[in-house]
């Protein structure tokens, strides 16, 4: 297959409109219905040879059994599942164009995460055509509601793969990209080995509803705005986990900024003060704090009488979502002001940290620098949140990276309007997945 080829399928496969919606809202099965069957024409070898499956109708699990079956399968995971866009935001090209123009691929889902879906299934499909057989058990998952919580995609390809008695050797996943972080003179890639925890919180103040033109002095709005000011003020003490930690000590001599006229290696903790200047630097030291919502009354003239925020954070590995609460509640509680948890079922505590020393790690770094010759492939964590929270459940170790250079937008690039790929980027990406599988499924 040409690379005009491989490009021509994944911009198809930007084209369907697989957008993902909260309880509640009317989800659109049909357009990931005509992916997988799109995705059987594109792909004829990896559906001759992969067993198959289709999850809580929409998601997708491919398994293709190994020649040892003493050994662990391991898993490549992507989401079919995009946020939403609308044709009349500021787009380059239409959100479901999957424009090929300008070195670049545009659309929705192009780097979250399309690109995965597709570049996998396209390693596979170039490594079957050569006749691949693994030793190890070759998984590939596919949520279809990855971006709303992942509970009827991912969390239901665990129950059926635990009620099957699989356990995973390692599950690969997004949450690690190239990065050009604002503080350091190139561009490094970094390995998730952790994603942040994740929890939101309800702060409501009480007072009297009243006409606007006869207001007390002091309101259950201004209660409310004085806490939320001081919870900016009084953010979460650092800390410096492991991944992250390695990751300043090897990039250490990176940094833009010199704490010396001789250009001094700085120290962990000048590191610190200087990466947390940046929210991207800031997220990797400590638990953010995010005021997202606030509701008042429903007319400019109403004081409101139940004005509430909502607030969310993302807790660094050593944060329990108890020790959150606590910190605002000490916060919140002298100003009048109440706290309770939006929703218990979206509380996900802070993941486990993964192993530097498995033959999957390696491989990544292989891969990595066998495309980037003399890129620095550093450990980290992910600020945000993956389908990965629920596949940890059955694997040894989960890693998160994606070979996709998010430039200067960091990961705003990827829910941004305008979102897109370099070709460079796809096509290497299919080479990494590649190079990846071929490593891991021998080993």
């Amino acid at each position: 297959m040409t690379d005009r080829q491989k490009l021509e399928i994944f911009s198809e496969i930007l084209r369907y409109r697989t957008v993902s919606r909260q309880p509640g809202e009317v989800f659109d099965k049909k357009p990931f219905r005509e992916t997988a069957e799109y995705l059987k024409k594109a792909f004829p070898q990896v559906h001759r040879h992969f067993k198959s499956e289709t999850i809580g109708d929409g998601s997708l699990l491919y398994t293709l059994q190994g020649a040892d079956r003493s050994l662990k399968p391991f898993m490549l995971t992507a989401h079919l599942d995009v946020v939403p866009a609308e044709d009349g935001e500021k787009w380059p090209e239409p959100p479901f164009s999957g424009t090929i123009r300008d070195g670049r691929i545009w659309g929705r889902g192009s780097i979250d995460y399309k690109a995965g879906v597709s570049a996998m299934l396209q390693a596979c499909e170039d490594i079957l055509e050569r006749g691949f057989k693994p030793d190890r058990t070759v998984i590939l998952a596919f949520g279809h509601d990855e971006e709303v919580g992942g509970n009827s995609g991912a969390s239901e390809i665990v129950r059926i793969l635990k009620d099957r008695g699989v356990s995973l050797s390692s599950v690969l996943d997004e949450g690690g990209y190239i990065y050009s972080y604002p503080w350091m003179k190139r561009d490094v890639a970094v390995i998730g080995l952790a994603e942040k925890g994740y929890l939101t919180l309800r702060l409501a103040a009480q007072g009297i509803q009243g006409h606007a033109s006869v207001p007390d002095r002091n309101t259950a709005a201004g209660s409310l705005c004085r806490c939320l000011a001081e919870l900016e003020k009084n953010q979460l003490t650092v800390k410096l986990c492991g991944p992250v930690e390695i990751m300043l000590q090897a990039t250490s001599e990176m940094f833009r900024e010199s704490v010396m006229a001789s250009d001094r290696i700085p120290t962990s903790g000048e590191m610190i003060r200087i990466i947390e200047k940046w929210p991207s630097g800031n997220a990797l030291v400590r638990t953010t704090t995010a005021i997202t919502m606030i509701r008042g009354s429903s007319k400019e003239n109403i004081i409101p009488a139940e004005p509430f925020a909502l607030v969310n954070f993302r807790a660094i590995p050593g944060d329990h979502s108890l020790d959150i609460f606590n910190h605002v509640r000490s916060i919140a509680e002298p100003l009048g002001v109440d706290v309770r948890y939006e929703d218990t079922n979206q509380i996900h505590e802070p993941s486990g940290i993964a192993s530097m020393d498995t033959e999957e790690y390696r491989a990544i770094q292989v891969a990595v620098r066998g495309i980037w010759p003399g890129i620095p492939v550093v450990p980290g964590i992910f600020p945000a949140a993956t389908d990965s929270r629920h596949y940890c459940k059955i694997a040894d170790n989960v890693y998160r990276f994606e070979p996709v250079h998010l430039g200067k937008d960091g990961l705003g690039a990827l829910h941004s309007e305008g979102e897109s790929i370099t070709i460079e980027d796809y096509l290497n990406g299919v080479s990494f997945y590649t190079a990846y599988i071929g490593i891991v499924s021998t080993t």
